[in-house]
């Protein structure tokens, strides 16, 4: 296993972003006003918490985690085809079974409101925008799960990432980013300023809503080789404007993008300068939900709601009050299935993807090797 090679206060982090979300999903996003009807057995209890109705800003402390972790896999990479097939050996096989699971699921529990189609997959095992397909083909696509909607996003920013990485090389790469980023950043707000039309395709290819928490996962990776890196904290300063600027993703316009990239950048820079103060982040068991926060990530939403959806519909003169204890039950079983999902499925398949080109490479070179035949 590989678990020598994790940065485990990373992994603590991912368990505080994956709770967050788990927390939104199942007090806030699912109950109203933001849903127009209420799928919860204990109503809109809770759903007002920030720390829940806000908890869906958890996606974009992965982002940032995320800028950090390709930050360093290009710099390990030795081609834009190894990067690409190492984030396909890291994503596709849980996608795929997690995928397989949630359909089977959400087809078994009595409930239609979460029941994802065959044609469904296409855009799940792609990483793909489902309005592609959509528009592909002319009738609707979706996610198996809504939640796949963020791998979609940081699909496109392996992309832009790599490009700029295998375009300028290592040495470059990060002053480049930070000029492109804030390049960007400034076409984006002039062609604003204009009202130039299709900035919708501007957003939507620049993941701008989005790229802001990115470039401040670069900026501390840029910090993590070298806390005196320029670039590091250019892209840490770009990252807030952006937000002050562009106005874009979750709560924008308001002060909580604010506060949440606050607080990440609280935790960052302590991990970076003084890891002592986030030690508490490698705690064993807040480490190993991190370590299967992506397996949880995509089961978590579309399973669990409809399982509390089908609760609430059985429980009847229950108190509702009561029926709160239900949320911390599902989670901890997610997160066993989860935790294994890793341990037996994600780490090995991971692992087999990646030894075989080298095998095919060993298999082609003893074939050279072979005296020809008499």
């Amino acid at each position: 296993m590989d678990d020598q090679h994790r940065l485990k206060a990373l992994d603590g982090l991912r368990a505080i972003a994956i709770l967050l979300v788990l927390g939104y999903h199942y007090f806030s996003r699912w109950a109203p006003p933001l849903s127009a009807r209420d799928f919860y057995p204990y109503g809109t209890w809770g759903a007002e918490f920030w720390l829940f109705r806000y908890g869906d800003l958890g996606v974009e402390l992965f982002f940032v985690i995320s800028g950090f972790v390709i930050s360093m896999t290009l710099f390990r990479s030795r081609s834009i085809g190894h990067f690409f097939w190492k984030r396909f050996a890291r994503l596709f096989p849980s996608m795929l079974l997690c995928s397989l699971l949630t359909f089977a699921v959400l087809h078994l529990l009595p409930q239609q409101a979460f029941l994802p189609r065959w044609r469904d997959f296409a855009p799940s095992w792609t990483f793909t925008d489902p309005l592609l397909w959509s528009r592909l083909f002319g009738v609707p696509f979706k996610a198996v799960d809504g939640v796949y909607w963020s791998l979609f996003v940081e699909v496109k920013f392996y992309l832009l990432a790599a490009l700029l990485y295998f375009s300028v090389g290592a040495r470059r790469f990060l002053p480049a980013a930070a000029a492109a980023f804030a390049a960007l950043v400034l076409a984006y707000a002039v062609a604003r300023a204009l009202a130039l039309p299709h900035l919708w395709a501007m957003e939507f290819v620049f993941v701008l809503g989005a790229l802001p928490w990115f470039a401040a996962g670069i900026g501390f990776y840029a910090l993590h080789v070298d806390a005196r890196s320029r670039a590091g904290w250019v892209l840490l300063a770009e990252s807030l404007l952006a937000l002050a600027l562009l106005r874009l993703g979750t709560h924008a316009g308001t002060v909580v993008p604010y506060v949440a990239w606050a607080l990440a950048a609280a935790v960052f820079l302590a991990f970076l300068l003084q890891p002592r103060w986030v030690a508490w982040l490698a705690w064993p068991p807040l480490a190993a939900i991190g370590v299967a926060s992506y397996s949880l990530y995509l089961l978590h939403q579309s399973i669990g709601v409809a399982l509390l959806d089908v609760v609430r519909a059985d429980l009847g003169g229950v108190p509702r009050a009561a029926t709160v204890a239900l949320v911390p039950l599902l989670a901890v079983a997610l997160v066993a299935v989860s935790w294994l999902i890793y341990r037996y499925w994600e780490v090995p398949a991971k692992n087999m993807l990646l030894a075989w080109p080298q095998r095919r490479r060993a298999l082609a070179a003893d074939r050279r090797e072979l005296p020809p035949a008499t």
